[in-house]
């Protein structure tokens, strides 16, 4: 793996890949008691690193190979909440605490991938920003972890171009994202700290390790995120 964190889109224009300008990991519980994972990431610009010029480009070629296309899009952001929805990969089962070590332990599915007779977008795990608005689907994301709480991660799946009207996911990715840092539980708005404390000791096993952070002690307003101790 590289020490630079990168996105490839398979047999797209740009075989050296794409860096990751900003990437995030993080959870949530939600008001049912269930418990996800968000990833988010935004790449630099797709031609950050090309100085070839393309304005004579086959006119035959598919968007998918156009650099002239992708050029016109500037730069991908992949995410489970960048856009507002809640969607994400969920990590447990009500019937038993969520414990995390034995999460990262094990490749995460999102299980998503759509069939012949069942395609809605909204039952997609994460929305991106691509070639247009996009889809994607079936994830599949394994840890690797390293020291200070740190964590090595390979990402991938299916791309369609249905902004373009293509909705075949016949398009693949895999992001390579070095020394990430999982940034903490978040919890709905509406709860009182009391009541995040109950529900996450009910569900979160090992509660003891973590502890409540302040998201901005510069605010009045007292809003926290439940994160390990470091």
């Amino acid at each position: 793996m590289e020490s630079v964190s990168k996105i490839y889109f398979i047999d797209n224009p740009y075989p050296d890949g794409h860096t990751i300008e900003n990437f995030s990991w993080s959870g949530r519980i939600d008001e049912y008691g269930f418990i996800w994972f968000d990833f988010h990431l935004k790449t630099e610009k797709y031609y950050a690193n090309d100085n070839e010029n393309n304005e004579e480009e086959d006119e035959d070629l598919s968007d998918w190979d156009s650099k002239i296309v992708w050029r016109n899009y500037h730069a991908c952001t992949l995410s489970s909440n960048y856009w507002g929805e809640q969607r994400g990969i969920r990590i447990n089962n009500l019937d038993e605490k969520l414990d995390f070590d034995a999460v990262v332990q094990n490749d995460l599915f999102s299980n998503d991938l759509p069939s012949e007779h069942q395609s809605d977008d909204d039952d997609l795990a994460f929305n991106i920003y691509l070639l247009g608005h996009d889809s994607c689907a079936g994830h599949q994301i394994r840890f690797s972890k390293k020291e200070n709480h740190r964590y090595d991660i390979i990402w991938t799946g299916k791309i369609a171009l249905t902004y373009a009207g293509d909705h075949e996911f016949s398009h693949d990715f895999k992001a390579e994202i070095v020394n990430a840092e999982f940034e903490g539980f978040h919890y709905p708005k509406t709860w009182s700290l009391e009541k995040a404390t109950e529900m996450f000791k009910a569900r979160l096993a090992g509660f003891e390790a973590y502890e409540f952070v302040d998201l901005n002690p510069k605010s009045n307003k007292r809003e926290y995120k439940l994160d390990k101790l470091k």
